[in-house]
């Protein structure tokens, strides 16, 4: 099977569902990254430690921060370091190279492997069992509330029992001829688990018995051809007490009500990761690395910084009082939230792919070559 690429930009990320019988397509982007510009420092940043986990096999390997430590994978191995020393205090082999994880409720551990499998892990790095899947699985299992949800390629969702490993359930949605290879994620909210879909749709699922509490539209196929018509809901939703928020590559950012699904408000974006909040905004990048930040209230655009125009840049975090971002060389920039201005830079020792994890006044950042960061924003400068 063949397409016309429309979209230089976009070729490299396309992947066909295996149940489709395709294979995966690559292009060169025909847009060379922007050079960093010079820059006048206003923060002060910090790496308070670095540890290396093993280079990720896929782009699906994020680390996660618990009260009591910070969980990370890489090749074959699920890592538990100390939050703050950044020391190993074991590693775990699992059966096989990681493609997803890590999912954590801070006492088991789970990941997806190349070997068609689910894999948990007690606190002390013990596997407590493992399942087969029905295909292969690249997005972050999700755990608690007694289950481990994973989501395959087939577009299959299950939830297992957390202790037994028994299967409790499976959602099965519609598979699009294509979809996008980029990080998804799925997030627990106050309305039920939610799941973002390669048509467009955000699934609100009842953690307990699998069944639909709500189906959102984030973003509406159009075009004529497969690739015009990708409408992937794109990296993890945001949830907090009173909003949860997805974003659809040629799509919306849309937020709702966090209780009920009701629309607060949705604005045009061709997103490439999932939206991230704070009081005042609601951040997006798009598919050319623009970064937008987004009225709260009501999704009017209140800036955009085109300063990182095809770095590949990462989902934004809040670290401290700033906004940072990663991108393909490894690099952490850091905007002032209220007006997109760069604000300082550190870097790492490779791409960052995946979302980093928020902790305390910092964030935990992870490399594809393994590397796990804790950054942290000190004091700002007059």
């Amino acid at each position: 099977m063949t397409i016309q690429k429309k979209f230089g930009r976009i070729a490299a990320m396309l992947a066909v569902l295996p149940l489709a019988g395709c294979g995966i397509f690559s292009s060169s982007d025909p847009h060379e990254p922007n050079e960093l510009t010079d820059f006048t420092p206003r923060v002060a940043v910090r790496t308070v430690w670095s540890t290396n986990v093993g280079e990720a096999v896929s782009k699906n390997l994020t680390p996660v921060v618990t009260d009591n430590a910070v969980y990370a994978a890489g090749e074959n191995q699920v890592v538990r370091l100390d939050r703050q020393t950044g020391d190993v205090v074991w590693r775990a082999e699992a059966d096989g190279n990681i493609t997803a994880g890590v999912g954590t409720d801070g006492s088991y551990v789970a990941v997806g492997t190349d070997r068609g499998e689910v894999q948990v892990f007690d606190a002390e790095g013990k596997t407590v069992w493992k399942a087969r899947l029905t295909a292969d699985i690249a997005v972050p299992p999700l755990v608690g509330a007694g289950r481990v949800v994973v989501k395959t390629t087939d577009t299959r969702i299950t939830g297992f029992d957390l202790i037994t490993g028994e299967r409790a359930w499976h959602y099965q949605s519609q598979a699009p001829a294509l979809s996008l290879q980029v990080f998804s994620q799925m997030a627990w909210a106050p309305a039920g688990i939610l799941i973002g879909q390669a048509n467009g749709r955000l699934l609100a699922l009842n953690p307990e018995k699998g069944n639909v509490i709500f189906d959102a539209v984030i973003g509406q196929a159009r075009g004529i051809t497969e690739v015009e018509r990708l409408i992937d809901v794109v990296g993890r939703p945001w949830v907090d007490q009173e909003m949860m928020c997805a974003a659809a590559f040629q799509g919306n950012v849309v937020c709702m009500n966090s209780m009920n699904g009701r629309l607060i408000w949705n604005a045009k974006v061709d997103a490439v990761t999932g939206p991230v909040a704070d009081a005042r905004f609601v951040y997006e990048v798009d598919s050319q690395s623009r970064i937008h930040a987004f009225n709260r209230q009501n999704g009017r655009e209140a800036w955009v910084n085109e300063e990182l125009l095809y770095r590949d840049v990462s989902a934004p975090i809040r670290v401290g009082a700033a906004l940072a971002v990663g991108d393909y060389e490894g690099v952490i920039t850091f905007l002032n939230p209220a007006n997109g201005e760069i604000i300082a830079r550190t870097s790492l020792s490779d791409a960052v792919r995946a979302p980093a994890a928020q902790f305390g006044y910092g964030a935990v950042f992870q490399t594809v070559d393994g590397e796990v960061a804790y950054i942290v924003q000190e004091e700002l400068q007059d």
